[in-house]
């Protein structure tokens, strides 16, 4: 099974299981920015009761639901994975937190065309916010690239005071200013 064909599955898998969720990480900077290659599709999930076993009924063959879900020391959630047979290409599924921005931005997803199919993912400014606040929390350098791209990508047509309201609320408001700076002029 190929990575797309993968995430394919997994987001008809949540479908079918009636789970709410929203495409993240790479693929969503993907969608809003400039394509890069990954090794996983992140999703944030809204769990609710029996959720999980609905959605392991749901998964096709070659498909696999790890045993124990894991606490994830990034995002500071419970991460549950899903693995590829065969393939070093893994689904990860997010329960989505208590945090006021990840509930707001779950609440502000987006129903988009993904791979062929209709998905939710969540909002260009919403991963900017998410990945500002990864730059500075973890030190991750490709999450600078991505709020890169993604502000090169979509430009002015970006809800502005909507970024630098979170990005006061989080402390990332000098890092929005140093990235957005650094586009060169067009």
């Amino acid at each position: 099974m190929t990575p797309d064909a993968a995430v394919v599955a997994v987001l008809q898998a949540l479908d079918r299981a009636a789970v709410p969720y929203m495409v993240v990480g790479s693929l969503a900077s993907n969608f809003h920015g400039v394509p890069r290659a990954t090794r996983d599709a992140d999703v944030v999930v809204d769990l609710a009761p029996g959720a999980i076993a609905r959605l392991a009924g749901h998964l096709p063959k070659g498909l696999m639901l790890a045993n124990q879900a894991a606490f994830e020391a990034v995002t500071g959630t419970v991460r549950h994975l899903i693995e590829v047979e065969g393939s070093p290409f893994v689904a990860e599924l997010f329960v989505a937190s208590d945090d006021p921005h990840d509930r707001e931005r779950f609440s502000r997803r987006i129903r988009v065309e993904l791979l062929g199919m209709t998905a939710f993912v969540a909002t260009a400014e919403d991963m900017i916010v998410t990945k500002l606040r990864w730059c500075l929390e973890a030190g991750r350098l490709k999450d600078r690239d991505d709020v890169r791209n993604i502000l090169a990508v979509q430009g002015e047509g970006l809800d502005w005071p909507y970024l630098t309201q979170w990005a006061a609320r989080h402390g990332t408001e000098s890092l929005l200013d140093e990235i957005r700076a650094s586009l060169p002029r067009i």
